[in-house]
């Protein structure tokens, strides 16, 4: 079955369960008209767009099994960023790239893979590097220490 983004306005009910069971390969679940056509339409834009990073996912999926619990995103650095980190007596150099990480002109998949190269033994790559989060900005109203 395939449709348009546009089209699913102005579906019937019977249409969108036709089309839930189409991109969901199940039945709709007993839910109103406007609830289907959010999560449709949220489907489509998943399969044209791409979905969630593998990294949200899990973040969504420790929550999920621990509401208590508020994982931490992971640092995200802009390709283009270059890295150096002294080891041993020798400086070493890394840079971000869209793929992941130049180092000794190979490429890696991440920084901590970048480390255990480097030190021979496991590593998070952004501890190594000395990468900090950023505080989070204060809340609306308050001032910030400084």
């Amino acid at each position: 079955m395939a449709f348009r983004l546009e089209s699913l306005a102005t579906m019937s009910s019977g249409e969108l369960r036709r089309a839930w069971a189409a991109q969901f390969s199940e039945e709709a679940p007993n839910v109103p008209p406007s609830l289907l056509r959010l999560a449709i339409a949220h489907r489509l834009q998943e399969k044209q767009l791409g979905g969630l990073p593998v990294w949200a996912d899990r973040m969504l999926d420790a929550i999920a099994a621990d509401p208590t619990v508020s994982p931490e995103p992971p640092i995200q650095i802009k390709p283009g960023t270059r890295l150096l980190r002294e080891w041993n007596g020798k400086l070493h150099s890394v840079t971000v790239t869209d793929d992941g990480c130049l180092y000794d002109n190979r490429c890696f998949s991440s920084l901590s893979h970048v480390a255990r190269e480097i030190t021979g033994a496991h590593w998070s790559g952004p501890r190594f590097f000395g990468l900090k989060r950023r505080p989070p900005p204060p809340a609306r109203g308050e001032q910030a220490n400084g």
